[in-house]
């Protein structure tokens, strides 16, 4: 496709792509004769992952850049976890006893997780400086243990996104040949719009029950029935 093309199915100015591909977050396109360049999907899914970045996820262009240099490495990058670091590392708290403490507690408990992978500490540390908040404007007792319904909740979240991905969740992206880009703009994407997704719907399901325990209703079942969904 042309620039013009590109552009308009990307939903990104023109004089916004020319800039992304001067920074580098974009590739230039194959130039075919003087002032002439066509562009493929590759670049299209480049740009809405920036785009999910900048107005989603609220990055500014330099966390942006990192991230897309990082996905530019392939397989030695880390373009997923640069995204992650950019997105929940804005403001790190300095460190203290209690929160060293119970960081500590938190990896042991990720550790234990059935689904737990060998890199815990960002969560852990993520996890930590939430949970003190809870328990100084909360629940001053609030366990660790207490957050395993919530590691089950997102384990059958997870389930749920993966499901969505083409192919099939259990087919490895090597298998399928797909360029790395590809599967990790899907995961950072999916992440960034996902997360907005279930707080929405959270904060939804906190007001109904509010509001039904106030006035005195039955509280409904938590699954969706199919009739329902298909409304």
């Amino acid at each position: 496709m042309r620039l013009a093309e590109l552009s308009t199915r990307a939903g990104v100015p023109r004089s916004t792509i020319k800039f992304y591909i001067r920074e580098g977050l974009l590739a230039p396109g194959a130039v075919h004769a003087r002032n002439q360049a066509s562009y493929g999907s590759q670049h299209l899914e480049r740009l809405e992952l920036v785009r999910a970045l900048r107005e989603v996820a609220n990055l500014p262009l330099e966390a942006v850049a990192k991230v897309t240099a990082e996905i530019d490495k392939g397989w030695r990058g880390d373009g997923f976890g640069e995204a992650m670091r950019a997105m929940n590392g804005h403001s790190r708290a300095r460190p203290d006893p209690e929160r060293t403490r119970l960081t500590r507690e938190l990896r042991d408990f990720l550790a234990a997780l059935p689904w737990s992978v060998d890199e815990t500490a960002r969560a852990a540390e993520e996890l930590a400086e939430t949970l003190i908040q809870v328990r100084r404007y909360l629940y001053p007792d609030y366990p660790v243990a207490g957050l395993a319904r919530y590691a089950e909740i997102a384990w059958l979240l997870s389930e749920a996104e993966f499901a969505l991905v083409p192919g099939g969740p259990g087919v490895p992206i090597e298998a399928r040949g797909d360029d790395v880009a590809e599967p990790l703009r899907r995961a950072i994407v999916g992440t960034v719009l996902f997360e907005r997704i279930f707080a929405a719907l959270r904060r939804s399901a906190n007001v109904a029950r509010s509001t039904r325990i106030s006035a005195g209703r039955k509280l409904p079942p938590a699954r969706v029935t199919r009739a329902r969904r298909q409304r």
